[in-house]
């Protein structure tokens, strides 16, 4: 009787490198848990790489790929950069797989995508793509196993981009952990960055994220790739923003604004017609804020009254609520008003989140009108960030604020006391906080 000889395997620990020949749950040498992967047969190591000046380094004109998308192609610093890897990531149901596809969509015709899918078969995938797509075509794989995709060679030197929808669904066959573990994730990010810089193959990753908002998975995730972008639904459920949390090749202040309907997202490039009412109203200002290269015209809501309760809110909507409170503290102190005994409520439109401090002064106005019951016109706005001394002080982007608010019909301007700006509105200059008494 033929007895087949057993097939000799060995595991390695990937923090220390111990080797066993059977797979541990934790390591004996340094005590980790679930680092064990199967080993891999020892593969020829290439010849020594020189090192090249910069000089030497020639970039040349199809390092990036651009999308027929504007807002795409700002969001990536200008297209997506061959050979990295980047991070998507959002709540279930934002639309990160029905972004995925428009990425697919604003491709050129020439690029040629394999989408890697760990959570839809080959037909649901498809029933999905006639919806949204048009004219596309592109490679499936509809799998758990990271081996699917990467043991043949001549599908992935035949691929510029690789979509994986999602990293945390994705097992491998070396590793004897569920897929998602910390092990399964690491082993298959480097595997992934092996491949994309050998063979220049951009590759983008749609991660899960947790109760808190963090990524899902180990850190590293967020460490080894080059760009991370988080798509999030606004006050208005169908709208969504995306985000540059990290990025390697361009700005990380940028963002892009999408509308979700049956046909899936389409890029809103004036967003500014969604933010901005028609009508002169109390307890609204508007102001400009930049985000990245985007400006973006923007209201400032308040509401205040008296407190019902022991303990008055403070309830603020796409602003820091210790900003809010500072803003609070400044109006008593310089402005004379008492708030006290009072609820204040305030809102950015549309749910945008906003870091820019040079929305103070719209804030402090739009208090201040709600306070008063004084309505402020339409076609007034405010730029300006306020002290603790209540001096105003200007940033960047002043010029291109003010022009953005020019375009949108705004007539006067209220601004710190700067250098003269070269505009068809009317600026009026502030250089403390009591001048706002004049207006309110």
């Amino acid at each position: 009787m033929f007895v087949s000889k057993k097939e000799n395997k060995s595991f390695v620990c990937s923090e220390c490198g111990f080797k066993s020949v059977k797979w541990l749950g934790r390591c004996p040498e340094c005590g980790m848990w679930d680092t064990f992967i199967l080993e891999k047969e020892e593969e020829k190591r290439p010849d020594a790489i020189k090192p090249l000046s910069v000089d030497e380094i020639k970039l040349d004109n199809f390092f990036r790929i651009k999308f027929f998308d504007n807002s795409l192609n700002r969001i990536f610093g200008g297209g997506l950069v061959k050979g990295s890897l980047v991070l998507l990531a959002g709540n279930p149901g934002a639309g990160k797989s029905t972004l995925s596809l428009k990425i697919i969509e604003k491709l050129p015709d020439d690029i040629n995508v394999l989408y890697f899918s760990s959570e839809e078969s080959f037909q649901q995938i498809k029933m999905r793509t006639d919806r949204v797509l048009k004219n596309k075509n592109f490679k499936i794989i509809s799998s758990n196993f990271f081996e699917d995709l990467v043991n043949d060679e001549n599908l992935l030197n035949s691929v510029d981009l690789i979509i994986i929808d999602s990293i945390q669904m994705v097992g491998s066959e070396r590793i004897p952990t569920i897929a998602g573990s910390p092990t399964t994730v690491k082993y298959i990010m480097g595997e992934l960055i092996r491949i994309a810089k050998k063979k220049n193959i951009s590759v983008i990753i749609i991660g899960h994220i947790t109760k808190d908002g963090s990524v899902a998975g180990p850190k590293t995730l967020e460490h080894l790739v080059d760009v991370i972008l988080y798509l999030d639904t606004l006050q208005n459920e169908n709208l969504r923003i995306l985000k540059s949390n990290k990025n390697r090749f361009g700005s990380t202040d940028e963002m892009a604004i999408f509308k979700m309907d049956e046909g899936g997202l389409t890029s809103i490039e004036n967003i500014d017609k969604l933010n901005l009412s028609d009508s002169d109203r109390v307890g609204r200002a508007i102001s400009c804020t930049v985000e990245g290269s985007m400006p973006i015209a923007l209201e400032i809501e308040s509401l205040i009254f008296y407190s019902k309760y022991g303990v008055p809110q403070r309830v603020p909507t796409g602003i820091n609520i210790r900003r809010m409170q500072m803003l609070v503290g400044i109006c008593e102190k310089y402005l004379g008003v008492g708030f006290g005994n009072m609820d204040i409520f305030i809102n950015v439109s549309n749910g945008i989140s906003i870091k820019d401090p040079q929305i103070d002064l719209p804030v402090i106005v739009s208090m201040v009108s709600s306070f008063k019951n004084k309505i402020i016109s339409k076609e007034s706005a405010f730029i300006g960030e306020v002290g603790l001394t209540g001096d105003l002080r200007a940033s960047g982007n002043l010029d291109l604020r003010i022009k953005h608010l020019e375009n949108i019909g705004i007539k006067k301007v209220y601004i710190p006391d700067v250098e003269k700006i070269k505009t068809k509105v009317e600026v009026v200059r502030i250089k403390n906080i009591k001048q706002i008494k004049e207006i309110l």
